[in-house]
């Protein structure tokens, strides 16, 4: 196939007019102005971007300690010591509220002075400082912690063969049932 233009001849034109015509580019000669500065504004946005993110690091890293609390295992211990009390009901109700309330002041103290309180439970793996034995010292100086009943002889043991007895006969009554109740 041939090209429509291919039979005509070129203007003759003479050397010096070809070479005066034909100018080297500047790298920079195929950007508008416009591509210019929004060049210019990216990447000044992108040294800006960096920078802060220097420096909120560099902040940050002096300030925060990762730290673990097993506060399951707190509450728990709690909870166990005052079931074994001999406080009635709303006696212990009011003492759990002062000791829940004296625990939550000590962890927000922890964070207030800058370390990031992990629940143990929460750590997958690495070596994070466990903080719940002086956590546990802190909120027992506030907080006494319950004494258990006072036992006239074998009265512990007598009681905990009679819950073990009725544990057994309910578990025999509800034999082959579902939660719902239906066989």
């Amino acid at each position: 196939m041939t090209d429509l233009f291919d039979h005509m001849a070129a203007p003759a034109t003479p050397a010096s007019t070809k070479a005066s015509q034909v100018r080297p580019r500047s790298r920079f000669a195929a950007l508008s102005a416009r591509e210019i500065l929004l060049f210019a504004g990216a990447a000044a946005t992108f040294v800006w971007g960096a920078w802060v993110t220097k420096s909120v690091a560099a902040q940050g890293s002096g300030q925060q300690e990762f730290v673990q609390l097993q506060l399951q295992g707190i509450i728990g211990e709690y909870l166990q010591a005052q079931a074994r009390s001999n406080a009635d009901e709303q006696t212990a109700a009011r003492q759990t509220a002062v000791f829940m309330a004296a625990l939550d002041e000590t962890v927000s103290g922890l964070s207030r002075s800058g370390k990031v309180v992990l629940v143990h439970e929460a750590i997958v793996g690495g070596e994070v400082p466990d903080v719940t034995q002086s956590v546990k010292t802190a909120v027992y100086a506030k907080v006494p912690r319950p004494q258990p009943a006072q036992a006239l002889g074998a009265a512990p043991q007598g009681q905990a063969a009679r819950v073990e007895q009725e544990m057994q006969a309910f578990m025999a009554a509800n034999q082959g049932r579902q939660r719902d109740g239906k066989p």
